[in-house]
């Protein structure tokens, strides 16, 4: 039982100082799969809600089409388009371009900034809901070379 005490603590231990290294706190939701390639995205911001913009917002979504991925009943379960070590130190080389404030990140989203997108609860957390075209954003990287076509290797 002692043992198991250790583990739990442990784990929270490192669970907590992983979350507290983070620069950003923020939830991502997959709303729906749109037509023409888009995925429709709610991001919900817990640590810095006033900093928490349209913009990184906006960068976050396309983060987690990348990187991570994304789940929810809708949705289901979506892979990242990195899937590969190889990608993701390919697409590392452009990163700082492709996210910079005329970089080709812009032309991958759609966003609104009606008050039916952005709430604000009583705890102050910000919400945005933006639209990534993860199809159009695959050519890209596939044109690019960062990543290989769906129709290679088959």
């Amino acid at each position: 039982i002692e043992m198991r005490n250790y583990s739990l603590i442990l784990f929270t231990t490192l669970f907590l100082i992983s979350c507290g290294s983070k620069k950003e706190l923020y939830n991502i939701e997959c709303i729906s799969i749109e037509n023409e390639g888009y995925v429709k995205l709610k991001l919900l911001n817990y640590k810095n809600p006033t900093k928490f913009t349209v913009e990184s917002a906006s960068k976050n979504a396309i983060k987690a089409v990348l990187y991570s991925g994304y789940s929810s009943p809708t949705c289901q379960t979506q892979k990242p388009i990195l899937k590969e070590s190889a990608d993701i130190d390919n697409f590392k080389k452009i990163e700082t371009n492709f996210f910079s404030a005329n970089g080709k990140w812009k032309t991958f989203v759609r966003n609104s900034l009606d008050s039916t997108n952005i709430k604000t609860d009583k705890t102050e957390n910000k919400e945005f809901v933006i639209m990534v075209n993860k199809d159009q954003l695959r050519k890209y990287l596939e044109e690019q070379k960062i990543i290989k076509s769906l129709h290679t290797g088959f």
